[in-house]
């Protein structure tokens, strides 16, 4: 795909610098453009379905307390995955607890994180650097329009003095 003949390639990536005595620490996250792996690992928990007095067909019972609590299971897992995945475009990263084809064991890297001296706060600017790699916000929507429209004014104002020197 090209843009203005100018080939889109890789993923969106974000960096994250933690300031360090003995050197910076740099993290490189990465967007994750395919959760196959994760769907593999981790299938969607389906609802039980509740049949009712003359109906064929039963519907979902999406306030089932068992089928809640293994959603809500598979959604951490699944922000879990996100973060992980992300994170391992950080160059020479490597987690003493935590195995990839192991879902059980992804919710590990905060307590890693903590027992490598990382902060709350520290631990947030990484998951803030995944949520940026992987979407968009407003603020940065916004900051893109503004710079596609200086860049139009200044087009303009290009193309009207070529024109006024004719």
């Amino acid at each position: 795909m090209k843009i203005k003949g100018q080939k889109i390639e890789g993923p969106n990536e974000a960096l994250v610098v933690i300031p360090r005595a003995k050197g910076d620490l740099v993290f490189k996250m990465q967007a994750v453009l395919d959760m196959t792996e994760f769907d593999t690992l981790c299938p969607e928990p389906t609802p039980p379905t509740i049949v009712r007095v003359g109906e064929s067909k039963g519907s979902p019972d999406l306030k089932d307390k068992k089928y809640l609590a293994e959603f809500k299971i598979y959604s951490a897992r699944r922000f879990e995955f996100l973060i992980l995945k992300s994170l391992q475009a950080t160059t020479d990263l490597e987690w003493e607890t935590i195995d990839m084809l192991d879902p059980q064991t992804w919710s590990n890297y905060q307590s890693e994180l903590k027992a490598s001296g990382f902060t709350d706060v520290e631990i947030g600017r990484l998951i803030n650097g995944v949520l940026e790699a992987n979407s968009l916000d407003d603020s940065k929507i916004e900051e893109a329009r503004k710079r596609f429209l200086a860049s139009q004014l200044g087009v303009e104002k290009l193309s009207s003095s070529q024109t006024d020197e004719q």
